[in-house]
């Protein structure tokens, strides 16, 4: 059963709508996936990071000009509760009142000005030449792609985005990975498969390296998940 969700309007400004329309491209799923992910990455992954003064902060530096369109999409309850209570922070420090859906648009040129999984060191030469993602099939052990299922249904996430997300952190390091880990368990055997789309190039630099696609996977993967505490949180 999934997690109960409301549809919910949203405006953007042009730069976000064209980099929302970009990475839906490159990952081959659906802008409101990508929208999912940055939530994702705003109230769960680096939830420390990110609070009332430094949204507030960001919209008196940065001349944000919404177009007046609204798109709507289906958010999930939780998040929606999160948008509005930060929203509510926002509005006592900057003194202006935000409808949501303005509101949800400023949060999202937030993230990706500031925040993107897309900013990264060197990630964005996997996603600017707008081609079509390579299919790509991943063997990971039978625990760990449970685990990847319960984020991605918890938090309404595509598994390609996620791993994505995990082959490309620069806190783990350039591929395959910054230091082989010592500390890396795998808890099972038993392999299932998973069908991702990735970009070319990055599927391209994936074949040079003398490992399998999914031995390198499922070792970040693990780091991945350690790292951001997700395995207790999913």
């Amino acid at each position: 059963m999934g997690v109960p969700t409301k549809i919910t309007s949203y405006k953007l400004t042009l730069k976000t709508k064209r980099k929302l329309e970009q990475y839906a491209t490159n990952l081959k799923t659906s802008k409101a996936k990508i929208i999912n992910y940055g939530l994702f990455e705003i109230f769960v992954k680096y939830a420390e990071k990110v609070n009332a003064n430094t949204v507030a902060t960001y919209i008196s530096n940065t001349s944000l000009n919404l177009k007046p369109d609204s798109y709507t999409f289906h958010l999930g309850v939780d998040y929606y509760e999160r948008i509005i209570a930060l929203k509510k922070e926002v509005q006592s420090i900057t003194y202006n009142e935000y409808h949501d859906n303005e509101f949800i648009g400023i949060l999202l040129s937030f993230y990706f000005d500031k925040l993107a999984i897309f900013r990264k060191k060197k990630v964005n030469e996997y996603l600017e030449k707008g081609e079509q993602p390579s299919q790509v099939g991943l063997y990971l052990n039978k625990n760990l792609k449970e685990k990847i299922n319960k984020i991605c249904d918890t938090y309404q996430l595509n598994a390609g985005v996620l791993i994505f997300d995990i082959l490309t952190d620069i806190h783990l390091g350039d591929l395959p990975f910054g230091n082989f880990p010592k500390d890396v368990v795998i808890e099972s055997e038993e392999k299932d498969r998973i069908i991702i789309f990735l970009p070319p190039n990055l599927h391209q630099q994936l074949k040079t390296i003398p490992l399998s696609n999914s031995f390198i996977t499922e070792i970040r993967a693990e780091q991945y998940l350690k790292k951001f505490n997700l395995i207790q949180k999913g």
